[in-house]
């Protein structure tokens, strides 16, 4: 009996010590751009003062999302997260992935066909940020990242 629970014991064990996590692997292309983190991007003065805020380090596109969305009543901080975010859309621009966001019912599946072929619109990167609903600090951070990004497109 000891044998049996000792051979079981292991077993398990084994299991749990061998499975690998590859939840970063299965991201798709574009989410893995849009959560890139630039480590070498300054920290935000305003926000030092800002105990949650300043667990973000809003080195992605992602993390300047979550602190828009935090911050839906603080304007001026707003305004200095969405600077961070064209800094970074700029900087993205700059590696040869533009990105552009879109949100609605079924944009995920959309964003999906749109980058089977990234070549054919000025190697644009399609990101979903929102389903059907999102907020206005959403919508706004989407059209400011949009316009840099149409912006620097057009300049070539």
């Amino acid at each position: 009996m000891k044998k049996t629970i000792l051979i079981l014991f292991l077993l398990v064990m084994n299991q749990a010590f061998c499975q690998k996590d590859n939840s970063e692997e299965q991201l798709p292309y574009q989410y893995k751009i849009y959560n890139k983190c630039f480590e070498d991007l300054k920290p935000i003065q305003e926000i030092e003062n800002n105990p949650i805020l300043k667990v973000l380090t809003f080195c992605s596109l992602a993390q300047c999302e979550m602190g828009i969305e935090y911050t839906k009543d603080q304007k001026d901080i707003q305004e200095v997260i969405l600077k961070r975010a064209i800094e970074i859309c700029t900087i993205l621009y700059k590696e040869g992935t533009p990105v552009y966001l879109t949100n609605g019912l079924d944009s995920f599946y959309d964003v999906e066909q749109k980058n089977q072929n990234i070549t054919d619109d000025n190697n644009l990167i399609y990101i979903s940020v929102a389903a059907c609903t999102s907020t206005s600090a959403l919508q706004k951070f989407k059209k400011n990242v949009n316009e840099q990004t149409m912006k620097l497109i057009n300049k070539k």
